[in-house]
């Protein structure tokens, strides 16, 4: 597949993105997506350029990331809770010619001129960016051993990562994705996100994590669930308490524990 999101040029009106009592189709999606890049386009923002986006809990923002993604505009995510220091070092050093941001409000004191991300659906073409060399997403470290620094994932690294785990998981346009990860990380963003719009299946995001939140999205049906071990560690804890909560577990079909290790004792407990 030489391209992301190779589904969504041939979009129907099956579920892609969910955020809590709000929903898109694929077809919608896709709509979506052609409207945001021409938006793009009318600030002056193309293919290869970077764009800043915080990273709020929106559908707004996840048409955004995925926009950007489909058309060759590479990301810059910010994360929410950014101080002044690191977010100056942050925006001088990767100088994105947009910031964009679902919540205004939010943001007006440290991006005054960040621009709000809206849905607004178009007519046209999926865009056919290829899964090249170019860069897709410019991911900021932590910053524990100095400042920030700007790590950049390719396009093509990207899609050879997802379609090794599309293998390795079975992982098809059947299954629907639940996370609670921020959107600011590779875990949550590229495997969460752009794996579910890749392999043409869709994602459930939990802007909030909480056991009978995750438990309450398996029973409904949704087939994986992504998270990390302190997140298991809860759910553990919480299924052994609460029976609702297991047999949400026991619906999924795949649960994934990813940016850590899992320790044994809470593989076995949640096994």
């Amino acid at each position: 597949m030489n391209e992301l999101f190779p589904g969504l040029r041939a979009a129907d009106d099956r579920p892609a993105l969910i955020v809590e009592d709000r929903a898109l189709s694929q077809r919608a999606l896709a709509a979506a997506i052609v409207g945001h890049l021409a938006r793009l386009e009318a600030l002056g923002v193309g293919p290869g350029d970077r764009v800043g986006v915080w990273t709020h809990a929106s559908l707004e923002t996840m048409v955004a990331l995925a926009a950007h993604a489909a058309g060759g505009v590479v990301s810059v995510p910010l994360n929410p809770k950014l101080g002044p220091r690191e977010l100056g070092h942050i925006l001088s050093d990767a100088a994105p010619r947009r910031v964009l941001a679902s919540d205004l409000a939010a943001v007006v004191d440290r991006t005054p001129d960040a621009v709000a991300i809206a849905l607004r659906p178009a007519e046209g073409a999926m865009p056919s960016a290829p899964c090249d060399g170019a860069p897709l997403l410019v991911l900021y470290t932590s910053g524990t051993t100095g400042a920030p620094k700007g790590a950049v994932l390719t396009r093509e690294n990207a899609a050879t990562c997802l379609d090794g785990l599309i293998e390795a998981w079975g992982w098809s346009a059947l299954d629907t994705v639940v996370h609670a990860l921020p959107l600011f990380h590779v875990h949550g963003l590229v495997l969460g996100l752009f794996g579910a719009l890749r392999v043409g299946g869709a994602l459930d995001w939990l802007p909030r994590f909480s056991p009978e939140a995750v438990s309450a999205a398996l029973r409904r049906g949704q087939t994986m669930f992504f998270a990390v071990p302190t997140m298991y560690h809860r759910l553990a804890e919480a299924a052994e308490a609460d029976p609702e909560v297991a047999a949400g577990l026991r619906a999924a079909r795949l649960l994934i524990s990813g940016s850590a290790g899992l320790p044994v004792r809470e593989h076995r407990r949640i096994e």
